[in-house]
């Protein structure tokens, strides 16, 4: 189904199982009606002491794409926002924008509200201690006092004891805030007998569970022997202690159900009313572990695939750093730096499909006045600076702020897409989005926002490079000198090679542009355009020398023969070699060299005709930049993985996407890199481990194969014999037979 509309989700952050819950069922009933659901988040969930902070103002800046984007609908996860400035800022956003929203557990005048029933939560944990392990005196641990939901859920409590003819006062209600300090306080009491055991206690929350048991044990209180707990929300921590929780799941989930079925309605469709309902997942925590009787649940496989996923990504990020993706950004030269970087780093969000980094149509300050910049909003219309995604991205494309990505404008499927704020110093930049398979395999945590910034980080060394630049220029007009590196500028240049061409005009004038390009991983104890500067100078001393810019030399010499573009880079190579004595290695293949000879008619377009061979060698650069060599060390560790492991399921696609590189794209990088395809590499590494467990092991063929990677054994058996010319059984003979 193609999609049709849009549905936005705004959240504060999404750091949890549950959060994931609400949004998977928003998603997934969605696409089923043809919208895209587009999540609008903040990634840090502040206080409203928080947000006057010029950091905070600019993660919360995304929000200002409520006004500015094209939705059909919102739903706003009101109830989990920490700040209530900040909830009545999105609210007034909202309202301003006039198109059906439904707001999630949160009172306000002008849109539908909806809740699950809270009191279901702790009734279904209080009849399970009551029922099933016999307690007789129980106590809870609340929310906040007043709080609406909290007190809903103790008055389930409330409900369960009276149902049972328990007693149930003031004395057994506590309130916890949902967080550690109470609960903490409570078992030291218990353990110093300043209050009476009890049985079991009802935790609103599974944070205050997990504290309780731990302290109670911790103080020598035995749990569930000596008192029995139970949480609530079933998030991920109430899997992944020492004991698992008895908890209750599902109220995210209800809450999604309710609020797009609402939102489906005010659009004028009618949603089924499958009904979504609380669970109870059976931990070790109340005593049923020991029974034998925990049970699978829905709630508990969603906690255990999300945990899945989280394992899944601390492992990918052994073979990644933050810190290169910080290194790398604080070295871009230009936008098409930073865009190549993104590129190159986007496997770091392991599970993200699509990355499009967008920038305000201003991101960029004026080099002449830098204390003008965007500090709110976004503007009308914004830069698609680079898509990355598995068919191959667009670039450098301007469209209005209202389509939000250009690709939602194409024919596409359905589409989970997160949306988060670029910003630096106060400057806003933009936005980036990532879209997702699942729900479940969106995790923003500080590692996220980490890379975000790094990305900002870069757009912000490029506006210093900028500026910088734009001084050095203004400098340079008044003289015909580069200041740094001693040797003429533009001007200069221009007015020498007009006196050289005046004096000889009957002999040739070979103008050579050359840059270099940086490896990432390489620190150099001398910048590389310094070396070769010193380098020309002192091995041709007739050489004219300028600087024309953005790490740009240019070399012109008189007479002569003219050299190859290949053979100059092999000469500068050999040059700075020669003149450091080895302290300073040059590489040839990363010399980027643009030549041509002047002509006595070229004498009045000499401007110009830098200017063209400039852009010629910019483009030279990006090409050999997105290239093999600056792919090397990745292909270089995976092949190395491949032929470690040959048994592992090695996909393509997967590894492609891994790297934000299409398919042909990622092929033609490997073939130049090593000769041969990857997927022949895949073929090699299996044989070889095929032949060296036939050899050396009595396994059989079907065992073999299995542990070599293949599924299938006749498909295995096909393949080694068309390799060999021998099946595996008459290899294993043959090479026994030469043993003996």
């Amino acid at each position: 189904m193609e999609s049709i509309g849009r549905i936005a989700v705004i959240m504060p952050h999404i750091s949890s199982n549950t959060e994931t819950s609400f949004i998977d069922v928003i998603h997934t009933r969605a696409a089923q009606y043809g919208y895209d659901t587009i999540v609008i988040s903040g990634v840090i969930n502040y206080v409203d002491q928080q947000l006057d902070q010029v950091y905070s103002k600019g993660q919360t800046n995304i929000y200002d794409l409520i006004l500015q984007g094209s939705f059909d609908g919102f739903i706003f996860e009101a109830n989990i926002f920490c700040s209530e400035r900040q909830r009545r800022t999105i609210t007034d956003l909202l309202h301003r924008r006039n198109i059906p929203c439904v707001v999630v557990n949160y009172e306000q005048p002008y849109f539908p509200v909806v809740s699950a029933e809270e009191n279901v939560l702790l009734y279904l944990a209080a009849q399970h201690l009551i029922n099933e392990h016999g307690c007789r005196k129980l106590w809870c641990i609340g929310g906040s006092k007043g709080h609406t939901p909290s007190e809903e859920r103790i008055s389930g409590f409330r409900r369960a004891m009276e149902e049972n003819g328990l007693p149930c006062d003031d004395d057994c209600i506590f309130y916890g805030d949902y967080w550690r300090e109470v609960p903490h306080k409570i078992a030291l009491d218990i353990a110093d007998g300043r209050l009476e055991k009890p049985d079991g206690i009802v935790c609103g929350s599974d944070i205050m569970a997990v504290e309780l048991c731990r302290t109670l044990m911790e103080n020598g209180i035995k749990v569930p022997e000596d008192i029995k707990v139970t949480g609530c929300d079933g998030s991920m921590i109430s899997q992944t202690e020492r004991m698992s929780l008895t908890t209750v799941a599902g109220q995210e989930r209800i809450n999604s159900f309710l609020a797009l079925n609402e939102l489906l309605r005010a659009l004028g469709r009618q949603p089924e009313d499958s009904p979504v309902v609380p669970e109870l997942i059976i931990g070790e925590s109340c005593g049923c572990g020991d029974k034998g009787s925990i049970r699978r649940s829905r709630s508990l496989s969603d906690t255990r695939e999300y945990a899945g996923v989280m394992f899944d990504i601390l492992e990918k990020r052994k073979t990644s750093s933050q810190g290169e993706i910080i290194r790398r950004m604080s070295e871009c030269k230009d936008l098409y730096d930073v865009t190549g970087t993104f590129l190159g780093c986007c496997y770091m969000i392991p599970t993200g499909v699509r990355a499009e980094l967008c920038l305000c149509e201003d991101w960029c300050r004026e080099p002449s006045d830098p204390s003008v910049y965007r500090r709110g909003g976004l503007s009308d219309k914004m830069l698609l600076a680079i898509e990355a995604c598995y068919e191959g991205g667009e670039q450098m494309k301007e469209f209005p702020t209202r389509d939000i990505f250009p690709s939602l404008t194409k024919p596409h499927e359905p589409r989970l897409t997160v949306v988060s704020s670029l910003h630096c110093k106060g400057q806003i930049f933009g936005y980036v989005g990532f879209t997702y398979r699942k729900a479940v395999h969106i995790v923003l945590d500080e590692f996220y926002m980490n890379w975000c910034d790094a990305v900002s980080s870069g757009l912000n060394a490029v506006q210093n490079r900028i500026h910088k630049d734009y001084v050095n220029k203004r400098i340079e007009s008044l003289s015909e000198f580069a200041p740094v590196l001693g040797i003429y500028n533009k001007r200069g240049l221009i007015n020498k090679l007009m006196n050289l061409m005046s004096e000889n005009s009957d002999s040739p004038l070979t103008l050579t542009l050359l840059s270099y390009i940086r490896e990432d991983k390489v620190r150099y104890s001398v910048p590389p355009i310094n070396s070769i500067v010193n380098a020309i100078r002192l091995s041709e001393s007739d050489t004219v020398l300028a600087s024309i810019g953005d790490d740009i030399i240019a070399a012109a010499e008189t007479g002569g023969q003219k050299l190859s573009e290949q053979a100059f880079a092999e000469k500068v190579a050999e040059s700075v070699q020669h003149s450091y004595k080895g302290a300073v290695e040059i590489k040839q293949e990363r010399i980027a060299v643009i030549s041509c000879q002047l002509m006595p008619s070229d004498i009045f377009t000499i401007d110009s005709l830098i200017c063209s061979m400039a852009d010629r060698l910019k483009g030279k650069m990006i090409s050999l930049s997105s290239g093999t060599f600056s792919y090397k060390d990745q292909f270089t560790a995976m092949r190395d993985n491949i032929f470690r492991f040959p048994e592992k399921d090695w996909n393509i696609e997967a590894l492609t996407r891994s790297m934000g590189l299409s398919k042909s794209h990622f092929h033609r990088i490997y073939r130049e890199l090593f000769g041969t395809s990857c997927k022949e590499d895949i073929i090699s590494s299996r044989l070889e481990k095929v032949k060296w467990l036939l050899e050396n092991t009595s396994l059989t063929v079907a065992q073999i194969a299995d542990k070599s990677g293949y599924s299938n054994t006749s498909h295995f058996i096909r393949q080694f014999s068309s390799r060999t010319g021998l099946t595996p059984s008459a290899y294993r003979r043959e090479k026994e037979q030469k043993g003996k």
